[in-house]
């Protein structure tokens, strides 16, 4: 019997990972964590894990730990503003998202990078609403237009009343996440059926090394009590509050994912939980952190494969570029990054659109991120017998007649075996390519982006419930109210 191939990569062979866990266990029950914020170190001794009052540092024994891994859910189901179900995390299911809460955008029309509004993120939603290959959308970067302590929750009150998929984002503050649910609530019935159809994944990232915060731990704990799906995503810097090495970062980096769900399943068993992350080398002669160099990548891929043996669904910060505008560098890092992260079976990959260590994002780039996710989604797809073996008679055709453009094997096959990429990859020839107005990258980019905003054309939020929401907002800032800004740019 001839079994089809799925395309993957590992970075650890089977004996390193199960080390790898080993090891993490061992620093979770030797050294334990900082939960530096007394109300959550209190929940958690009151648990039963051991903790000391002076340092607040808490010891996880490994059977508490495996306890919370085997108590996590091995698949996580998100569902649209009507709640459908939109998509399943789990297995090597692979999808594509942009990435989160940079503070500048680079302008498709002026290239001119610059503070973000609320006119842009609507623009940035209507175009990603109709992007093929971007699975759901993300809070993808911070409008400055609204008051601070609300702009978490006003950006996701934005995807949603202008989409109706599922969003990715995160809280700003300790009760950040209590705003966010009541934004979330807003489309469900009550809190029995959000925890049910959840229709958003929040992020949530310790304080490497070996920390949890104020801000980070209860936010974690929020959504572990409103059933909000949550990504744990350590932030590692190779060399600098990481090991330098792979296998030091992973084992560092597990431990960090798995005390987040120790602690977050000590709040609800069962809740949803992403085994996620965002590690960086440090660049010891620039200063900087690039999540694009060989070695984060390598451990992404390792980290991955350590979920994968624990059975836990995926995150990871991948097919993104650190370059300062949408270049070859930029395509380059974001192509690497979104085939490593297919093979690996990533089951949420954030990423496209990102410039500039996360701090940029840029519409033009989340337009050809589309097509990069097109193209490691057809890679991946496993490979099949599809009547070519034995292949002889085809060669045989194909020796008589010159060419296999009419042959019957062809004309079943071709359309789903021959991928053809969207318009912004151009595979036109000379003649064909100055035909249709010679446009480069950029230019093609905008193209697509005028056509996504004309296609533009999903079901306004109930008006009750936007005034409910908009009244909630205002009133929510410290100033007691706020003018709502333009959405129209």
């Amino acid at each position: 019997m001839i079994t089809c191939m799925r395309a993957r990569v590992d970075v650890l062979e089977p004996d390193l990972i199960e080390r790898v866990v080993e090891e993490s266990l061992n620093v979770l029950e030797t050294i334990g964590v900082l939960v530096d914020h007394p109300p959550a170190f209190e929940r958690l001794v009151e648990s039963g894990l051991p903790g000391d009052a002076e340092t607040l540092r808490i010891r996880f024994p490994r059977e508490r730990v495996m306890a919370a891994v085997e108590s996590a859910p091995s698949s996580i189901g998100l569902f649209d503003r009507d709640g459908a179900l939109h998509a399943t995390l789990a297995d090597d299911r692979v999808h594509f998202v942009p990435a989160s809460s940079a503070l500048k955008v680079r302008d498709d029309r002026t290239d001119e990078m610059r503070d973000p509004r609320s006119s842009d993120f609507v623009r940035y939603v209507k175009v990603a609403d109709g992007l093929e290959h971007i699975a759901y959308l993300s809070t993808a970067f911070v409008p400055k237009d609204v008051p601070v302590e609300i702009a978490d929750a006003w950006r996701l009150y934005l995807a949603l009343s202008h989409s109706k998929k599922p969003v990715v984002s995160g809280a700003f503050t300790a009760d950040g996440v209590k705003r966010i649910a009541r934004v979330l609530q807003a489309f469900r019935s009550d809190a029995a059926e959000l925890r049910a159809k959840p229709l958003s994944i929040l992020t949530c990232c310790p304080n490497t090394p070996l920390r949890w915060g104020e801000d980070p731990v209860e936010n974690l704990m929020d959504c572990a009590e409103f059933g909000i799906p949550v990504e744990i995503v350590p932030v590692l810097l190779l060399g600098m509050i990481s090991p330098a090495t792979t296998v030091g970062a992973i084992v560092l980096h597990t431990a960090e994912v798995l005390s987040g769900i120790a602690i977050h399943q000590t709040v609800r068993p069962g809740a949803p939980v992403l085994f996620g992350g965002a590690p960086a080398a440090f660049h010891m002669r620039l200063m900087t952190n690039p999540m694009t160099a060989v070695e984060a990548l390598q451990v992404f891929v390792g980290y991955t494969q350590v979920a994968k043996r624990l059975g836990l669904p995926t995150q990871g910060y991948m097919a993104l570029s650190d370059s300062k505008r949408h270049d070859a560098q930029s395509g380059m890092e974001s192509g690497i990054g979104a085939v490593l992260a297919a093979c690996a079976g990533v089951n949420s990959v954030s990423g496209p659109g990102m410039l500039d260590y996360v701090n940029c994002f840029s519409l033009e780039k989340l337009v050809f991120d589309d097509e990069v996710a097109a193209h490691a989604l057809r890679f991946v797809r496993p490979v099949e017998v599809r009547e070519d073996l034995p292949t002889g008679p085809l060669i045989e055709q194909l020796l008589a007649d010159k060419h296999l453009l009419t042959a019957e094997h062809t004309l079943e096959h071709w359309r789903e075996e021959l991928y053809l990429p969207g318009p912004m990859v151009d595979r036109t020839n000379w003649d064909q390519w100055e035909q249709q107005g010679s446009l480069d990258g950029r230019g093609r980019a905008r193209v697509i982006i005028e056509e996504k905003l004309d296609a533009y054309d999903v079901a306004e939020v109930d008006a009750d419930v936007r005034r409910e929401l908009e009244g909630f907002l205002q009133t929510s800032s410290k100033e007691g109210s706020f003018e709502l800004p333009d959405l129209a740019g």
